[in-house]
């Protein structure tokens, strides 16, 4: 499923957290899994945690772009491809864009 820019994406309440210079690690306390992550994952992660209400896909591309150094294109592509990857995992939800 594509991702449409005004879709609003929730971190998992089941998903605790901790982060390191290098990235992070999730651990799914329902699953009893753990995944690691790279620095702009967790960059993406943090700001998905801090943001109870959820984040537009528009707001986590702004999030990356003004932390790491890349083309809009790619940026775009790379995102919707973690999300819809999270999402798949459990770790995030999607909700319907507002109107």
């Amino acid at each position: 499923m594509k991702t449409h820019p005004s879709s609003v994406w929730n971190a998992s309440s089941s998903v605790r957290s901790t982060y390191t210079q290098d990235g992070g690690v999730l651990l799914d306390v329902e699953k009893g899994m753990c995944y690691s992550l790279n620095a702009v994952a967790s960059k993406l992660w943090n700001h998905l945690e801090q943001n109870k209400d959820g984040v537009t896909f528009e707001d986590l591309v702004n999030v990356i772009r003004t932390n790491f150094e890349v083309t809009d294109g790619q940026l775009e592509s790379d995102i919707a491809a973690h999300l819809e990857k999270l999402e798949e995992m459990g770790l995030v939800r999607r909700s319907s864009p507002v109107a």
